[in-house]
C-alpha cells in the first residue's frame, strides 16, 4: 500500500455533476450531447470541492478506452490526482503539470473517491463513477 499525504481523506457532498461521455451539466451550462454509440466508458464526477482557479477535468473521449485527466490552472505548477476505492484504498495516482493531459490507468467500472492536490494543497475532490 502506498503512503499518502496527511491531507488526503474521504469527503462527501455534491456541488457539480459532470457526465463526460454523454452530457455536461452544471449551473449555467446547457447539456451537450455526445454520440452514445461511440463511448466505451462513461464517467460521472460529483465534486465536493470545486475551485474555480483550477479547471480540473476527468473525462473520456468518444470511442476510446481511456479516462483522461487534465488541468488548466496555475502556470508552472504540478498537480497530483489520487483515486481511491470506496474503502479509501489508493487505486492510482497521476502527476501532471498545468496544461497537460494524462491517461488514468488501473480504473475499472465502479465507484471511487478522488482528490486533486497542487503542492500539497487540496484544490478539488469528489466522487467518480466509471461505467
Amino acid at each position: 500500500m502506498k503512503t499518502l499525504p496527511a491531507n488526503i481523506r474521504r469527503l462527501a457532498g455534491v456541488f457539480m455533476l459532470v457526465t463526460a461521455s454523454f452530457s455536461i451539466q452544471a449551473s449555467g451550462l446547457k447539456s451537450l450531447p455526445v454520440a452514445k454509440h461511440m463511448a466505451r466508458y462513461s464517467v460521472v464526477v460529483n465534486k465536493t470541492l470545486n475551485n474555480k482557479k483550477h479547471k480540473i477535468r476527468l473525462y473520456t473521449n468518444a470511442g476510446e478506452d481511456n479516462i483522461l485527466f487534465s488541468v488548466n490552472g496555475v502556470d508552472g505548477k504540478n498537480y497530483q490526482l489520487y483515486i481511491f476505492d470506496m474503502e479509501s484504498k489508493l487505486v492510482t495516482q497521476v502527476n501532471i503539470r498545468n496544461h497537460e493531459i494524462s491517461v488514468v490507468n488501473n480504473i475499472s467500472n465502479g465507484n471511487y473517491l478522488f482528490q486533486v492536490l497542487m503542492e500539497d494543497e487540496q484544490v478539488e475532490s469528489g466522487e467518480l463513477t466509471v461505467k
